[in-house]
């Protein structure tokens, strides 16, 4: 099992490195789909200037050995104090931009789908790119007219191939209906625990911090069996002191 002890994050805001902090912890949760997900970050006895770069910017970005682990928006920032000292927390909502955007769209018959959340996205204004689009890809057969939140227009387009989604540090990934192929697989040197199933029969992973990425097809090699699926769900709780230190998953099993 994994021993992962290389408790470092590396903290930009607005691309520039934070560094003057005691102690940092990242906790959040996100799953599949564009409802925006949130993370919080605490750092302990922050330097002023850090936090005053943190509190104005527009995007914080945490990583842990260069991979993306929260990328988004900042919409909260305050300090408290407490018995340890000063306490900053700051609040990143990934996929916040995507979802207070509003679009008023008109799709013409003989779009498809794919061209259809291209078309979304490019009237969101957000600048996030469509990275892929796996999968049936149908043409519509009649106009459609699309009014409202960027984020839900473009899952109601997608529901029209059966497909679902997920955004990444670099764009809007889609999940066709039928799942992706195994593109990462996950041994018992990946895992710092017994892997478990929750009540829905998906499997539950915890592991360290890696490229662990929403919507990827894993597989799952522990104790002498396999099991496959997809990566529905990644919950973060990272601390660079003492506290936790570890990534849980939870994969959709195949049917």
């Amino acid at each position: 099992m994994q021993n992962q002890m290389d408790r470092k994050l590396t903290i930009l805001a607005d691309g520039e490195l934070v560094s003057g902090y005691a102690r940092a912890r990242l906790l959040g949760t996100e799953r599949l789909g564009l409802y925006p997900s949130l993370f919080m970050l605490h750092l302990w006895n922050v330097a002023e200037e850090d936090y005053l770069a943190l509190s104005r910017s527009k995007e914080v970005t945490v990583l842990h050995d260069d991979v993306v682990l929260a990328s988004g928006t900042v919409s909260d920032a305050f300090r408290s104090r407490g018995k340890n000292g000063t306490e900053a927390h700051v609040a990143i909502a990934p996929g916040l931009r995507l979802w207070e955007a509003a679009v008023s769209l008109d799709v013409e018959s003989g779009v498809t789908v794919s061209e259809t959340v291209r078309l979304l996205l490019e009237a969101s204004g957000t600048g996030i790119q469509l990275l892929s689009f796996p999968g049936e890809d149908p043409v519509t057969s009649r106009g459609l007219a699309f009014y409202g939140r960027a984020a839900e227009c473009i899952e109601e387009a997608l529901g029209k191939a059966g497909a679902q989604c997920c955004l990444v540090h670099s764009g809007l990934c889609v999940i066709p209906k039928e799942g992706l192929p195994v593109s990462m697989v996950l041994t018992e040197e990946d895992l710092i625990d017994v892997p478990s199933f929750n009540c829905s029969g998906d499997m539950v992973l915890r592991t360290g911090p890696a490229g662990w990425t929403l919507g990827k097809g894993v597989e799952v090699q522990y104790g002498g069996s396999v099991n496959r699926g997809l990566i529905s769900e990644r919950m973060i709780n990272l601390d660079t002191g003492d506290g936790p230190w570890r990534v849980e998953l939870i994969v959709q099993s195949e049917e």
